[in-house]
């Protein structure tokens, strides 16, 4: 019985790591292939009327964030593809598919937790008004889906400044 449902429970996170790619593909293809289907969504930070001190030392600390999330993408993408080619062995080794598995929660889990260290460092950065503000543009993206890819996959629109 506890062996099924491990497996249940593998079967139903893989089915919801096949959904996250896909949904992430089809809104990242048009963007990849130039077709723009509505604009472009504009960056959280523009939207807080941040001064230009303020722009400077977030585009700082978003570059530092943006450097951080290099490595583990690239680890998580690459143990992704060593899933998958478990799942598509001939024989799949379903203590090696449960292993891996464990191993991607893992990384995701500390990439996680970097993304939070981020909006805190970052949130520091903001007036009382603006921090409110930005958690608040956070969650309406949440709700309404504008999220394209996340945020450490969005290029940072440099000559987009807004000055008090």
């Amino acid at each position: 019985m506890k062996e099924k449902f491990k497996t249940i429970l593998f079967v139903a996170s893989v089915s919801l790591n096949v959904v996250f790619a896909a949904t992430y593909l089809v809104y990242k293809l048009p963007l990849l292939t130039g077709l723009h289907q509505q604009r472009p969504i504009e960056p959280l930070f523009l939207q807080l009327d941040m001064t230009t001190d303020q722009l400077a030392r977030f585009r700082v600390e978003h570059a530092r964030f943006i450097e951080q999330l290099q490595e583990p993408d690239q680890e998580i993408k690459s143990k992704q593809v060593e899933l998958i080619d478990l799942l598509g062995a001939p024989s799949p080794d379903h203590q090696a598919i449960v292993k891996k598995h464990e191993e991607i929660q893992h990384l995701q889990g500390a990439v996680q937790g970097r993304i939070i260290d981020h909006f805190l460092r970052a949130s520091t950065l903001l007036t009382a008004e603006q921090r409110t503000r930005f958690f608040e543009l956070i969650k309406t993206r949440m709700a309404t889906n504008a999220q394209v890819c996340p945020p450490w996959m969005r290029p940072l629109e440099h000559g987009n400044t807004r000055e008090k």
